[in-house]
């Protein structure tokens, strides 16, 4: 595969097609074999190959009546000196393989916004894809925009999870827990996403779910496992293996819950800072998943949990 270049008007990659046509072939595979088949699942918030590959392009035409400008703006907006005032691309090298995940990420930003004024708006987009292209095929945890900025990605679980979860939540009888969860879908997409109100809405969307299928029990994994347990029990109850994976949900949801509690809000207690974009995105992620399943059963036995409760509060009395 050709190095990936910003200062080219007509990429080799295009260029390349046109030979392969020519030649009588049709399509040209764009994936190398790493990003297809060793493609870690889980996106990465950091990557030392995703790094020295940008770095790399430091040591493009494009940038050597840039670097010391560019370094300049950096310490100007970023606070941080790049060495040696940029002046050599090992100098960018050493800098970019070096700061912190934040300044890497405002750099990929501040050096869009550089080009965009001091080139052109031509080469700011393309340092823009193919940063982009570097941040897919090592699998990063983000999008860039148009303009340059770098935003956490939601991952497709979540997109997925999210969409059968409001197919299940069109009823009536769930306007309230629809609510909150369109609060929490609105904080995710905001810019920047507010994931701790997001997550505090997911969990409030839950809540409100739980309290609907067991009235007046809070939501706690003592009252999950008294109140809930029973009625996935029942729901179950002729398929063993069936049986024996919901049982283990159950525990799942318990520890959410008590992991959801970490980042609520306690009347006069500091507010918490906001959890990490991996963390919250699967919390509410995971949360999404519980919302569909708890529907499911709700819609399917709506006076099994009730009954249950009833049953608690007569033995209490006793």
């Amino acid at each position: 595969m050709h190095a990936l270049r910003i200062d080219e008007d007509v990429s080799t990659e295009q260029s390349s097609e046109r030979v392969f046509k020519s030649e009588g072939v049709s399509s040209l595979l764009r994936e190398r074999f790493s990003t297809l088949y060793v493609r870690s699942e889980n996106p990465t918030p950091d990557s030392s190959r995703a790094r020295h590959r940008i770095s790399a392009l430091f040591r493009e035409i494009v940038f050597k009546s840039h670097t010391e400008h560019l370094a300049h703006y950096l310490v100007q907006e970023l606070g941080i000196p790049v060495p040696e005032e940029g002046s050599h691309s090992s100098d960018w090298d050493q800098f970019i393989r070096g700061c912190s995940t934040p300044q890497f990420l405002d750099t990929i930003t501040l050096v869009y916004r550089h080009l965009f004024y001091h080139s052109s708006r031509q080469t700011a987009n393309r340092w823009r894809d193919v940063v982009k292209r570097i941040f897919s095929e090592e699998n990063l945890a983000y999008e860039i925009d148009e303009v340059g900025g770098v935003h956490p990605a939601i991952d497709g679980e979540f997109q997925r999870n999210s969409a059968s979860a409001m197919a299940v939540l069109q009823s009536d009888r769930y306007d309230h827990v629809r609510e909150f969860y369109e609060q929490a879908s609105n904080r995710l997409s905001s810019d920047p996403p507010n994931y701790l109100q997001a997550w505090r809405a997911m969990f409030s969307a839950v809540q409100a779910l739980f309290d609907l299928m067991c009235p007046y029990a809070p939501l706690t994994a003592e009252d999950i496992d008294r109140r809930l347990r029973p009625v996935v029990k029942r729901a179950y109850q002729s398929d063993e293996a069936a049986q024996r994976a919901a049982q283990r949900m159950i525990a799942t949801f318990q520890d959410w819950v008590d992991v959801s509690h970490i980042y609520r809000h306690r009347p006069g207690a500091e507010e918490s800072a906001q959890p990490p974009a991996d963390v919250a995105i699967l919390a509410i992620s995971l949360g999404a998943s519980l919302l569909r399943w708890l529907a499911g059963l709700d819609e399917d036995r709506p006076a099994d949990c009730q009954g249950s409760i009833a049953a608690g509060f007569h033995r209490a009395d006793a």
